[in-house]
C-alpha cells in the first residue's frame, strides 16, 4: 500500500487519457520525474516506445511540477487511437523543503524516489525512464523478466564512470549503475525502506556526491540490482561523439540514453546519433515544435562545428561569426 505520508506530498493527480480498456494486450508501466521543460523529450521517449511495442499496452505516470495545456494537448495526439494511458502527478510545492539541499542540485532530484510508494496501488514493478531516451526496441522480454529478488534492474554506467566513481564512493562490487534506466520492484523496494535509506545517504554524504542522486542510489543498492545487459541503456553523449564518426546503434539496442549536455533536440547537437532521434521527432506530434538554438557561446562554437562537418559552409561561418562576437562580447562585459 501507498505511504500515507507520501500520499500527502500531491498536490494533484490527473488522469490525462485512458485507452486501456479498449485493449487486451498485457499493460507495462512507465514513470517520468520531470518539469514541463522536460515534457517534450517524455513525448517523444513515450512515442519510440509505442512505436517499438505493438504487442504492449502502456501506463505514463508523470510526476513533477505541472504542464502546460500545449503539452498536455500534444500527449492527447499521442495517446489517440493507442493502448495508452496518461496520469500526471504534481507535487505539492513544499513536499521535499525539509529534504537537504544539494549544491546546485534542485529538489526534483527527489521526485523519483518516492514514485515506487505512490505506484504501489496501481502496479508491483514499473520502468523508471530520464527524458533524455529513444526506445529503439521491444520491452516484452524485460516485462516477462523475474525480478522478484531485486530492488530493481539496472544497466552498468560507461567502464570510465565505473572506474572514475566506484573508488570515490567506496563501491567494491565494482559496478555503478546509470539512473536513466531502472526497473524497480516495489513491494522490495518499500520492504527495505529504499526511500529513507536515500535521503540519509544524501544527507550525510550528499556534499561529496558529484551526481547526487544516482551516487546514492548506487551506494544504498550496491547489493540489491540485477544487472541488465548494455542494450536496455545504452549510455552516449552526442558532444563526445564527433559529428564526423560513424557511431553505429547495435542491432539488439532497446533504449538509448543521451547524456550530458547536449540533447537531441538542441539544434547544435548534430551526427548519426541525433538524426537517429530527429527521425522519430519528426514522426511525433511534436514535428512543429522547432529545436532549440543555441544560446551561449559554447553552444554557437559548436553548431557551426557541426554545420563545417555537414558541408554547410556558409552557414557554419555565420554561426562562428556570432561565437566569436558573443565571446569577446562577454570577456568585455565581465
Amino acid at each position: 500500500m501507498p505511504n500515507q505520508e507520501y500520499l500527502s506530498y500531491l498536490e494533484q493527480k490527473e488522469e490525462l487519457v485512458n485507452n486501456l480498456g479498449f485493449s487486451d494486450l498485457p499493460v507495462v508501466h512507465i514513470a517520468f520525474g520531470i518539469n514541463n521543460a522536460y515534457a517534450r523529450g517524455m513525448g517523444i521517449t513515450v512515442f519510440s516506445v509505442m512505436e517499438n511495442n505493438p504487442d504492449l499496452a502502456f501506463h505514463i505516470h508523470v510526476f513533477g511540477s505541472p504542464l502546460d495545456e500545449k503539452s498536455k494537448s500534444l500527449l492527447l495526439e499521442l495517446a489517440a487511437n493507442r493502448p495508452l494511458a496518461i496520469t500526471c502527478n504534481v507535487f505539492k510545492e513544499s513536499a521535499f523543503t525539509d529534504l537537504p539541499l544539494i549544491g546546485r542540485y534542485p529538489q526534483a532530484i527527489y521526485y523519483r524516489l518516492f514514485i515506487p510508494y505512490l505506484l504501489a496501488d496501481v502496479t508491483s514493478k514499473f520502468i523508471y525512464l530520464d527524458a533524455d531516451t529513444l526506445c529503439v526496441g521491444s520491452y516484452k522480454e524485460l516485462h516477462e523478466k523475474d525480478i522478484s529478488r531485486y530492488t530493481l534492474a539496472a544497466v552498468n554506467d560507461t567502464e570510465r564512470a565505473r572506474n572514475k566513481l566506484c573508488p570515490h564512493l567506496g563501491l567494491t562490487s565494482g559496478n555503478y549503475f546509470n539512473s536513466g534506466f531502472l526497473y524497480i520492484n516495489i513491494p522490495m523496494w518499500i520492504e527495505k525502506k529504499t526511500t529513507e535509506r536515500i535521503i540519509q545517504t544524501l544527507a550525510i554524504h550528499g556534499t561529496e556526491l558529484k551526481f547526487p542522486d544516482q551516487d546514492a542510489l548506487n551506494i544504498a543498492l550496491e547489493h540489491e540490482v540485477l544487472l541488465l545487459p548494455k542494450k536496455y541503456n545504452l549510455v552516449c553523449d552526442i558532444i563526445l561523439n564527433k559529428v564526423g564518426k560513424k557511431t553505429p546503434v547495435p542491432e539488439d539496442a532497446i533504449l538509448i540514453h543521451y547524456t550530458g549536455k547536449c540533447k537531441p533536440w538542441h539544434r547544435w547537437g548534430m551526427g548519426e546519433l541525433a538524426s537517429l532521434y530527429d527521425q522519430y521527432y519528426a514522426k511525433s506530434p511534436w514535428h512543429d515544435v522547432p529545436h532549440d538554438m543555441p544560446v551561449s557561446y559554447k553552444e554557437m562554437k559548436r553548431y557551426a562545428q557541426a554545420l563545417w562537418h555537414e558541408h554547410q559552409y556558409v552557414k557554419s561561418l555565420s554561426w562562428m561569426f556570432k561565437y566569436m562576437n558573443t565571446k569577446i562580447f562577454r570577456k568585455h562585459s565581465s
